[in-house]
């Protein structure tokens, strides 16, 4: 079904600069990017595995107090940065033993603790001094994903999300002992402490609800340092897909970016956020409550899949990275405040939500939300400093910066409110570009990737080839007249050359992808499992929801969907472009996300020990295996524990028409709850105790409650 060109080259360079530059219609614009992305560069053919990616991929940054030194991580190359910020001097590198995802200065920016390892979960103490070091590591859970310092008398203490584990841990970094831990909900993500470090606020990724309700959502937590006591916060129905969070400078307020699923409604359309839109949450530290939500989307114009957020130093703006369609929001943080202060107490989040998005009357305001685009792949992590904000894009290996300057009055003029802005050229491309078509020039765009490329080779370069930091200037965004936002980008390594895994990760999160870029994938199916939603799509009528399944394998045991309707992944592929983000796709990328999908890899098990399964486990694999409860027959061990086959299991929804379901594959069905094509069941135990899955005969029952620990456990395991 593929092609499988040596090269994307030529059809990718000019299809950039055709959907970038003039104009092309709305539904061909699928991974549109900046012509210095490396998107619009070269592709490799499907010969090119992952042996030939060779990418710094920053997975966390940070800049010290003095703002001379930025701290990089990068997760693919395990490696930890330091970044002259000046471009004094080329990047230093320490070699890390584990690939890292978050990082926090503390001593004064003198050390730095940095998290990762996935399943052998690590936590370094470095030290910044001179040539840096590693001082001391530290085994943690599972995926740590985020990690925050105080000082306690004279302990060091990190704060750490051990994603997988479902936990949040507190250490004492001195020593590596953990003193305490909470038990922090499904896939605990981001944490933050309040300024004076009195309390925690830990975020979970995605729900951890039966999906078959009216109401599900993602949990956030606030945990009183103090007493050890932990209060959830609650959401509204559907948020979910929370990957950050800020805390207001008085401690007040943690801001959250997330995604807010419609998954009740009939997924027929996607354009003015009928499936889903983008917000930040705003939650009462103290309180521990819910008390506003803002909306990033615009009424044509989709902010998919919001990342980052961040405050400016001034305290006059919340500002917040949307991955999916990279650029940068703008929010006034006063405003934002106010509108809480002012709301009645009856009204519930989100009471006048659209209000915000007129002008005053009398003399032109600034607008509630203003966007910036970038054009870079990736675009997560923020750091706020004096008037600029620094975002972090991740598959393109490259530092965006942007300023706002403001000279009122305000004036706006046609198209200035909400446009869907094209990724900007150089300043000195896009100078060019304007005179020329000021002299009536045919072809007035400017195309300067070569003196960038140029620009790039002449820089110092360290051993490794990392280079000094260089920022190269962009063309300014003038959304309306009076506000300015000047832009540009510097590279931590080489312009990044595309495998096409590589390629369909980026698409796979791509916001530019789906008409009016509401969405991409990942928003359902994030790290491509699953959300925990029950969604109503089309394939199988409506009124019938059905519960999101990881895509880990799916290319391995067909059919796909859970009602077997896609004959294979490719077909599941190009269905999902075609009736969720509703794109004409092009045929190489989509060839480029089933690579991508094809090259999972299982997460092993956070119940497994040392890698091997325990004694329990073991113990349950035997029965497993056995005539005495039979799980293998429908599960099989030589074929990803799946017969690839339909089968009537007994959870038919009264509104579906079919009766038989795709029999899932086991694999890392430790993090795929809810169960079932219902997802009514959120643990294995309650799947076979009270629904009885495959054992309506007893089997379950007649076994021992050891015997029944045991083959849990093993499937835990798997």
């Amino acid at each position: 079904m593929c092609k499988t060109p040596r090269h994307f080259a030529s059809v990718a360079i000019f299809a950039a600069f055709c959907l970038c530059f003039i104009g092309a219609n709305r539904a061909l614009a699928q991974g549109t990017a900046s012509i210095y992305s490396a998107m619009s560069g070269e592709t490799l053919g499907e010969e090119f595995g992952e042996e030939s990616e060779n990418y710094v991929d920053p997975s966390d940054f940070a800049l010290d107090a003095n703002g001379e030194f930025f701290y990089v991580v990068g997760y693919e190359s395990s490696q930890f940065l330091r970044v002259n910020a000046k471009g004094e001097a080329p990047a230093q590198a320490l070699k890390l033993p584990f690939k890292p995802t978050k990082l926090a200065l503390f001593d004064s920016d003198r050390r730095a603790v940095v998290v990762g390892g996935d399943e052998n979960g690590t936590i370094a103490v470095l030290s910044l001094d001179g040539d840096m070091s590693i001082e001391a590591t530290y085994k943690t859970g599972h995926s740590p994903t985020d990690v925050d310092v105080k000082k306690s008398g004279d302990r060091t203490l990190a704060y750490v999300s051990n994603c997988f584990q479902g936990e949040v841990v507190e250490v004492d970094l001195n020593s590596g002992e953990t003193l305490r831990s909470w038990s922090a909900g499904r896939e605990p993500y981001a944490l933050k402490l309040t300024p004076n470090g009195d309390k925690l606020v830990v975020v979970d990724r995605i729900t951890n609800m039966p999906a078959n309700r009216s109401f599900s959502c993602a949990e956030v937590r606030v945990i009183d340092l103090e007493s050890g006591e932990q209060q959830i916060v609650e959401l509204l129905n559907g948020h979910n897909l929370l990957q950050d969070l800020e805390i207001s400078k008085d401690g007040r307020y943690a801001f959250i970016p997330g995604v807010q699923c419609s998954y009740l409604s009939i997924t027929s359309q996607v354009s003015g956020g009928w499936i889903s839109e983008n917000c930040v949450l705003c939650v009462d530290i103290d309180k521990a409550k819910l008390v506003e939500i803002f909306f990033l989307d615009d009424s044509e114009l989709g902010a998919g899949n919001p990342w980052g957020v961040a405050i400016s130093d001034d305290n006059e703006r919340l500002v917040v990275s949307i991955a999916g369609t990279d650029e940068i929001v703008y929010l006034p943080l006063q405003r934002l405040l106010q509108m809480i202060d002012e709301r009645p107490d009856w009204a519930r989040p989100g009471y006048g939500a659209y209000t915000y998005q007129t002008f005053a009357k009398g003399e032109v305001q600034l607008p509630f939300r203003v966007r910036a685009k970038f054009g870079f792949k990736g675009m997560r992590q923020l750091i706020a400093r004096g008037d600029d904000i620094y975002a972090l894009a991740r598959y393109e290996d490259v530092i965006c910066k942007a300023t706002l300057k403001l000279n009122p009055p305000y004036r706006h003029f046609d198209g200035s409110y909400v446009a869907q802005e094209k990724p900007p050229l150089s300043a000195a491309a896009a100078e060019e570009s304007k005179r020329r078509e000021d002299a009536g020039e045919k072809k007035p765009i400017v195309d300067d990737r070569q003196a960038e490329s140029d620009a790039y080779a002449a820089l110092e370069k360290n051993a490794d080839g990392l280079p000094a930091l260089s920022f190269t200037p962009l063309a300014a965004r003038v959304p309306m007249e009076g506000v300015l936002i000047e832009r540009s980008f510097a590279r931590l390594g080489a312009k990044p050359v595309l495998t096409m895994r590589r390629r369909g990760e980026i698409l796979f999160h791509d916001a530019t992808a789906c008409f009016e870029n509401w969405l991409s994938c990942v928003t359902c199916h994030p790290d491509a499992r699953a959300d925990g939603f029950n969604w109503d799509l089309l394939n199988d009528g409506t009124g019938n929801l059905k519960n999101t399944k990881s895509m880990l394998l799916a290319y391995e045991t067909p059919p796909c969907m859970i009602t077997g309707i896609r004959a294979d992944g490719e077909t599941a592929v190009r269905a999902g472009f075609t009736h969720i983000l509703f794109m004409r796709y092009q045929d190489e990328n989509a060839c480029c996300v089933d690579e991508y999908l094809k090259a999972l890899k299982p997460l092993p098990s956070p119940r497994l020990v040392d890698g091997k399964l325990s004694e329990s486990a073991a113990r349950g694999k035997k029965l497993f295996e056995s005539e005495k409860i039979g799980c293998s027959t429908c599960h099989p061990k030589d074929s990803y524990f799946t017969d690839m086959r339909l089968h009537r299991v007994g959870s038919q929804d009264p509104n579906d028409f079919f009766d038989k379901f795709d029999t899932p594959t086991l694999v890392e069905v430790w993090r795929t709850a809810p169960y079932l094509n219902t997802g009514m069941w959120t643990s294995v135990r309650q799947l076979l105790e009270e629904g009885k899955h495959g054992v309506k005969d007893g089997r379950f029952d007649e076994l021992t409650p050891q015997e029944q620990d045991d083959l849990i456990e093993y499937v835990l395991s798997l």
